[in-house]
């Protein structure tokens, strides 16, 4: 239907901060933002349109004041308008308590390998990988097609890679550090199927009545 194209960012662009993290009781946290799916688009209506230090510093002069944040969610395809107050009294890390990473937000949902069946005493297994409702949806480097997730599996062979992963039946981002290890006595160095493709995204079809609600509210 291209909603995602439909949806105006303020000031154009397709690229924001994505929320990769959220500590419990931060700032973020009671602002709403979501792991995964949120992007930070604005702050105090200054549009991110590039990596660099402006976040930073709008945080840095805000401190202990409320500010207005715009964020992009992927889960709804909607902008919606929230208010965060940073600050360094919360008892956790960072002006926010988040861990982002700046990049574009076209496709986001597209990128995720959904974790099929876990063989017993598998790597996957002693993860703590869930089977059919487990989604990797990234990692400490950047993936942006199939080939990636495999490619970093191939290179920590026998050493621990930390990985993203979200839980439909939770609805939360978790991290997951897995060994791979062919030698564990079954298939692959994982011991678990992976899909990737149309038929294996997280689904967003339930949360299509509340885009509908959420949009008119934005005009």
């Amino acid at each position: 239907m291209g909603v995602s194209q439909s949806v105006e960012i303020p000031g154009g662009g397709s690229e924001g901060f994505h929320v990769l993290k959220v500590q419990e009781n931060s700032p973020g946290h009671c602002a709403g933002l979501e792991p995964f799916f949120d992007f930070i688009i604005s702050l105090s209506d200054v549009r991110f349109d590039k990596d660099d230090d402006t976040l930073k510093d709008l945080l840095k002069i805000n401190v202990e004041k409320p500010i207005k944040l715009v964020v992009y969610s992927s889960k709804t395809l909607a902008l919606r308008e929230t208010t965060v107050t940073p600050s360094n009294m919360w008892g956790g890390q960072g002006l926010l308590g988040v861990s982002i990473r700046y990049c574009s937000f076209e496709g986001a949902n597209e990128n995720v390998w959904h974790v099929l069946k876990v063989e017993p005493n598998s790597p996957a297994a002693l993860a703590g990988l869930r089977p059919y409702t487990d989604y990797i949806i990234g990692a400490e480097s950047v993936m942006n097609e199939s080939e990636d997730l495999f490619a970093l599996i191939e290179t920590h062979e026998a050493k621990g890679l930390k990985v993203y992963v979200y839980n439909t039946d939770t609805d939360n981002c978790r991290e997951v550090v897995i060994t791979p290890n062919c030698e564990w006595g079954g298939e692959g160095s994982l011991g678990c199927g992976i899909g990737y493709g149309y038929l294996h995204r997280i689904p967003t079809q339930p949360l299509e009545e509340e885009k509908n609600i959420r949009v008119p509210a934005q005009s």
